[in-house]
């Protein structure tokens, strides 16, 4: 049975509601009702999910407001049942309903998870935090088991037999011939009789002989005239050989392509993390600063794998990045604070390709969101200041973090950025 994480709330005191169940009915629909609504918008899971982990968040962000207006449809009177706005209420809500969506589509669960390992490691949620743990394994071994299948690589490789049906013969079937005894009889009846106007010459003979032979040598000539064959155009069956063949060659391949894609992926890895060089910026790692090259190897490693890939990708990154030389200064501890890793993600001419590819994936922000609307939408946005990072992506500036947090925290807002665009992509060509 499904676990519904309203009741883990109210398990743990995070909410009461005074042992009232037509309270809780009010809240189960309208965590339904939000969940149908992110299964027609995955884009809003990241900020749906970074509200969720947050009990800081303001009471003023978009998200909070569109969930108290789904409540208030369920709960007329809601605002008369609590002094403010039940942030809290409201938390429990949303990740409800980021559960059931994310249960259906693989996309939006690809994007809570990676936005929830990113959300609730700096988020104060010390007394839910075994509440999002079971939600995020249960996600996350789902993601996994999707993922496993594209990453296999199958023992064996089966191919089905050649599917060729021959075209049925032309023509009508064609009958033995025989000889026509009554016309070699009328021949030879004509050569006995002509033996009689021969009997008193004495070349008769001959010309017995020849007419008898001029008899059979017609009946032969009609059966072998019969028996001529008829010209047959091989041309189509020849050609629906060929393409049955071909069809054949490409499906045995395509099999053999897909199942070793997995062996090719991860082979392709293990060269990349042992040469530690970018394609992207056509340098070694070592040659930058960790935390340029953590961020660029971040870029790199999400162009290398599919949006569905197991979460032992990130701690490969992570261990990739770990092998990077620490710089002097960063000796002591190996950290900057999120504050000057973001104005280097802004500005920096290193990262113009991952600005570019941010500025694609994550609109300018409106309230809570990742930070790749921060760092894709720099020239719309100016300056930010320690407040408005704390508004819009619920850090604090003097959050540190190591090379192998940042490149780990960037590469999955892009997987989750770009799993929420395939799925918008999708529905948009189905209409």
């Amino acid at each position: 049975m499904e676990r519904e994480f309203l009741l883990k709330f109210l398990e743990i005191g995070a909410i009461d509601l005074k042992g009232d169940d037509t309270k809780l009915d009010k809240l189960r629909s309208t965590a339904k009702s939000l969940s149908t609504a992110l299964r027609k918008q995955p884009s809003k899971t990241v900020s749906f999910t970074m509200v969720a982990a947050d009990p800081n968040v303001e009471t003023t962000d978009p998200t909070v407001e569109e969930a108290m207006t789904s409540l208030r449809e369920q709960w007329e009177t809601v605002a008369n049942a609590f002094a403010g706005r039940p942030v809290g209420i409201l938390r429990a809500i949303l990740l409800d309903a980021l559960v059931q969506a994310a249960r259906s589509d693989d996309a939006i669960a690809v994007a809570f998870v990676n936005t929830a390992r990113n959300a609730i490691a700096h988020a104060e949620t010390s007394n839910e935090s075994e509440i999002w743990r079971e939600a995020v394994s249960e996600i996350e071994t789902k993601v996994d088991t999707r993922a496993a299948a594209e990453w296999a690589t199958p023992e064996t490789i089966a191919v089905d037999p050649l599917q060729y049906t021959p075209p049925p013969p032309e023509g009508e079937e064609r009958r033995v011939p025989i000889v026509d005894r009554e016309r070699l009889k009328e021949g030879t009846t004509s050569a006995a009789q002509a033996v009689g106007h021969f009997q008193q010459a004495q070349s008769w003979m001959p010309s017995v002989l020849g007419a008898f032979s001029n008899a059979v040598a017609e009946a032969i000539d009609g059966i072998a005239e019969e028996l001529a064959p008829t010209p047959v155009d091989l041309t189509a069956p020849l050609s629906s050989l060929a393409k049955a063949v071909t069809a054949h060659v490409d499906k045995a391949l395509a099999s053999f392509s897909g199942a070793t894609a997995g062996l090719q992926r991860r082979t392709n890895l293990l060269w990349w993390k042992e040469a530690l060089y970018s394609p992207s910026a056509h340098a070694s790692y070592r040659d930058l600063p960790p935390f340029q090259a953590s961020a660029l190897m971040a870029l790199d490693l999400h162009q290398q794998v599919p949006t569905y890939s197991p979460a032992s990708v990130s701690a490969f990154l992570r261990e990739a990045i770990s092998c990077l030389p620490v710089e002097e200064d960063d000796q002591e501890n190996g950290k900057r604070d999120i504050a000057s890793l973001l104005r280097d993600a802004r500005t920096a001419a290193f990262m113009q390709p991952f600005r570019a590819l941010a500025a694609q994936y994550a609109p300018s922000p409106v309230g809570r969101g990742p930070l790749l609307s921060l760092i894709g939408h720099a020239q719309d946005l100016g300056t930010v200041d320690a407040a408005a990072l704390r508004t819009l992506v619920g850090l604090d500036a003097s959050t540190t973090m190591t090379a192998s947090d940042w490149g780990t925290y960037l590469f999955r807002e892009l997987q989750s950025a770009r799993a929420t665009s395939e799925s918008l992509g999708k529905r948009l060509k189905k209409k």
